[in-house]
């Protein structure tokens, strides 16, 4: 998920007379919010669960913190609140964090059968540290099966301290001036949990140390309550123009992909720090017209259990393109089946058919052209929406855990907000869009679209 896209959204919306349609939540984003970034619209304050009695270490009092009286409030995702521009393969677990400077949190849990996983520590401000699966410690008689061949399951320890020493294994700093109004965040993030099944995902214990006396908090009763969200320090503006000049590039028009500003991930939501992203703007084409987006697909891990990380030709952890609602609460596109179930707007790597060159291309259509879309060859079909048809849209490419060996990744990309920068640094690997009739995509393939 993305935090606010603030006024290079806002100009591109304004034409289209886009409104917030907030759920009535306090501090409900009203612009774009990215995978990660999301969370912060969902997470509950836990402060109305009611502790259940958990025995001190050591016989010591109980540690209670005001407003951690329980554990992992809240689960956002796709599937269940579809807030934020949330990935659709991805489930983010939420702590609101409470936590006097003298403080220490533990996190004591297993490792997941999923892809990836990661946990992270933001301040009130938004701004993320992230510990990435494969640099978490197992505990002793346990094996990372991202740092080694092995089955999950194993046994690791996360704290989360003030000042942890630089190197320490397996720790991320506490965040700093947290009150009940104004909370730091823990989030624990799962991409592709085997067999799409977050409800197997075993969630680590949370145990408060302070003051010699430590209580591990008991589950939470009830999740997605009310919310409180980062501090932001105003809407995050378009990036600088090249060289640090200050001066605001204009808002890229429709269909052009750019990288968002990193103001827009740090000051306004709590977005995923090791994940990059590159968004467009899309209005819907007349009826008998198709979007077709396609670019060389960055090499990935496959499958959806745990892998070692590096791995020689491997070139993202994951990546995904999506397709959502520009307006707030910036859903992915959501469309009930005939048959049943739901078809999410967002295609996972996996889910993405590449071509012999290694290219994907994704042809962007209405339901009623899903069939025909689907008879072309070497195309991977995303939907508009069902219910507001009109949009406007948010097209967005992720790239998650970049190699550090792959250099056309948007990690690499310095000036947001600028298509051709986006261009320069991808290469082959940069998204190249076209409008096109259904019938010349049917009739002669993608390649007459983009020509």
């Amino acid at each position: 998920m993305m935090a606010g896209i603030g006024s290079v959204g806002k100009a591109m919306a304004r034409p289209w007379s886009c409104r917030g349609r907030g759920r009535g939540r306090p501090g409900r984003v009203a612009a774009v919010t990215g995978m990660a970034a999301g969370m912060a619209t969902a997470l509950a304050a836990c402060t109305s669960a009611q502790p259940s009695s958990t025995a001190p270490a050591g016989g010591s009092r109980p540690a209670i913190v005001p407003g951690m009286s329980c554990a992992w409030p809240d689960v956002l995702s796709a599937q269940t609140d579809n807030t934020a521009f949330p990935d659709a393969a991805a489930e983010y677990f939420g702590q609101p964090v409470v936590a006097p400077a003298s403080s220490r949190i533990v996190l004591a849990g297993r490792f997941p059968d999923a892809r990836y996983a990661s946990v992270e520590v933001y301040t009130p401000a938004g701004a993320g540290t992230s510990l990435p699966d494969y640099r978490i410690a197992p505990r002793p008689g346990s094996l990372n099966p991202w740092q080694q061949r092995a089955a999950p399951g194993g046994r690791f320890t996360v704290t989360i301290r003030p000042d942890p020493a630089p190197g320490h294994a397996s720790t991320l700093p506490l965040p700093a001036g947290t009150t009940s109004q104004h909370t730091g965040y823990l989030i624990y993030r799962v991409y592709l949990p085997a067999g799409h099944d977050s409800s197997a995902v075993p969630l680590p214990a949370l145990t408060v140390e302070q003051g010699g006396a430590a209580r591990t908090l008991p589950a939470c009763r009830s999740r997605n309550a009310s919310i409180h969200f980062p501090a932001a320090s105003g809407p995050a503006a378009p990036a600088a123009g090249a060289g640090g000049s200050g001066t605001a590039a204009p808002p890229p028009r429709q269909l052009q992909f750019f990288k968002p500003p990193q103001s827009t991930f740090n000051n306004g939501g709590l977005a995923d720090t090791d994940t990059s992203y590159l968004l467009a703007y899309l209005l819907r084409p007349p009826a008998a017209d198709v979007v077709v987006v396609t670019a060389k697909a960055p090499a990935f891990a496959p499958g959806s259990h745990p892998l070692p990380w590096p791995a020689q030709g491997e070139d993202v952890r994951y990546w995904s393109m999506c397709v959502g609602l520009l307006s707030p609460p910036t859903p992915v596109v959501a469309n009930k089946l005939p048959g049943g179930g739901t078809d999410y707007g967002c295609r996972a790597d996996e889910a993405t058919g590449l071509n012999a060159a290694g290219d994907y291309t994704y042809v962007i259509g209405s339901e009623s052209q899903r069939a025909a879309i689907g008879r072309v060859p070497g195309v991977t079909f995303l939907p508009f929406s069902t219910t507001r048809p009109a949009g406007p849209y948010l097209l967005g490419l992720r790239n998650v855990l970049v190699s550090s060996s792959f250099a056309h990744s948007p990690q690499g990309i310095t000036q947001a907000g600028n298509p051709a920068a986006a261009a320069a640094v991808m290469g082959p690997y940069y998204p190249r869009t076209a409008v096109c009739p259904l019938a010349t995509l049917t009739a002669r393939g993608p390649q007459a679209c983009l020509r």
